[in-house]
């Protein structure tokens, strides 16, 4: 027992260190060709909005993931690179900590998770057939499946503002089920833009419907490292051995590392069928050799320092959603800050304030980037049942943070006024 505290305390103080030490610097990503910063004009119209979209962070990669790549560099030569078994051991053993038992062989490897959907709708459907998808989500859901002349089945997820927010629509995705012409789901596990963590029991429910209608699952979970406490991250497949033969998941480092430009996933697949399938697709299109650099990385990040890297992120996330909570519950009270159980995406409900405050939802993105010179992810990009919805990424130090709060508390304080 207290060899078990000396640990405890080890960890906490090595979690402290790590915000301290790396989460509270500001980090100019000037010159570094970061989409978030260099398409801020051609996406909002101006060049000076605080960037505050795309799902990376201004946080910075773990330094011993940066230790392990440098170390290879000392290298001089840099040429093609097989897929090793210490790199598939990495993935098995972190996926582990879920109760995941993957095997090494059921790892088809990709450049990213969203390389992984369209892999996934190409092997596992047909063309013109019907794939279900739950909106509000990602936008590659549906964009995998229109690219790859299928047709969008969507089911959307039930909204009722409380604890839980978001829950599927069972009686909705039955129905969908039944068609003839779908045989896979796209779930997105946890939710974004949401940040919802669907329970075990509300897994299984979905698998139950999956079995009897004979619907292939594909579960999106790369925000699954980001659960943040006390919610858990159950994986999908890890339900049940029927369950796992039902099931593709996609998973990648990138999100919980930062290590988005490095581009690597991976899909698991423990049914041999879909498994080769995927694989065929994968060689349809010559994915079947990986960046080096990130097979270093993700070695590096999936080890012991990489998950008290990971508590201490999830740590700063949720400083980030209190105090993101607390100044909207203090200047515009009514905006609805839904509250993610899992990353560092928070969905943003301004529907209270549309048409009182603003005519629709044009005009709200129009403030955003006008008045508050805020670039955030546009709701509708979700589905149509994101309108009046804006995704924040909080993925940055304080300073940034206070610095978009400020520009809040002031655009509101001249909406008011005006207003008034």
């Amino acid at each position: 027992m207290e060899e078990e505290s000396l640990n405890a305390e080890l960890r906490a103080d090595l979690i402290a260190n790590y915000i301290r030490d790396f989460f509270t610097q500001s980090i100019d990503r000037t010159g570094t060709g970061a989409e978030k910063y260099e398409l801020c004009e051609s996406l909002f119209g101006r060049a000076d909005v605080l960037p505050m979209w795309v799902a990376d962070q201004d946080l910075p990669t773990p330094p011993f993931v940066i230790a392990a790549l440098e170390r290879r560099l000392r290298h001089p030569i840099l040429g093609y690179t097989h897929t090793s078994d210490a790199l598939c051991a990495s993935v098995v053993n972190w996926q582990g900590q879920y109760g995941y038992q993957c095997q090494p062989e059921d790892l088809v490897f990709t450049h990213n998770v969203a390389n992984g959907l369209f892999l996934a709708v190409q092997a596992l459907s047909r063309e013109g057939e019907g794939v279900v998808i739950m909106p509000p989500i990602y936008p590659p859901f549906a964009q995998a499946i229109s690219r790859n002349n299928r047709h969008v089945v969507a089911v959307p997820l039930l909204y009722q503002p409380g604890a839980t927010d978001y829950r599927f629509d069972l009686a909705g995705l039955a129905q969908a089920f039944k068609r003839e012409d779908v045989r896979l789901c796209l779930l997105c596990h946890p939710h974004n833009p949401s940040g919802r963590v669907w329970t075990r029991t509300e897994l299984t429910q979905l698998a139950e419907l999956a079995l009897a209608h004979n619907v292939i699952l594909v579960s999106d979970e790369i925000h699954g490292d980001l659960t943040l406490p006390p919610n858990s991250h159950c994986p999908l497949a890890s339900l049940s051995p029927a369950v796992a033969q039902h099931t593709v998941t996609l998973s990648s480092p990138g999100k919980t590392f930062n290590l988005a430009g490095l581009q690597i996933g991976y899909v698991i697949a423990a049914n041999p069928a879909h498994r080769s399938a995927l694989q065929a697709a994968a060689a349809r299109v010559k994915i079947d050799e990986l960046n080096l650099f990130a097979m270093v990385a993700t070695q590096a990040a999936y080890s012991k320092d990489g998950l008290i890297w990971r508590d201490a992120l999830c740590q700063h996330i949720q400083n980030n959603i209190a105090h993101i909570t607390h100044v909207f519950a203090e200047m515009a009270p009514a905006v609805r800050v839904v509250q993610p159980q899992a990353s560092y995406l928070v969905w943003l409900d301004f529907n209270p304030l549309i048409p009182q405050v603003f005519a629709d939802h044009a005009a709200l993105q129009a403030w955003l980037i006008n008045d508050a010179r805020l670039g955030l992810n546009d709701g509708l990009n979700y589905g149509e049942v994101g309108r009046g919805f804006m995704r924040i990424n909080l993925a940055v130090p304080p300073a940034t943070l206070e610095h978009a709060c400020l520009q809040l508390r002031q655009a509101f304080a001249q909406l008011y006024k005006d207003v008034l």
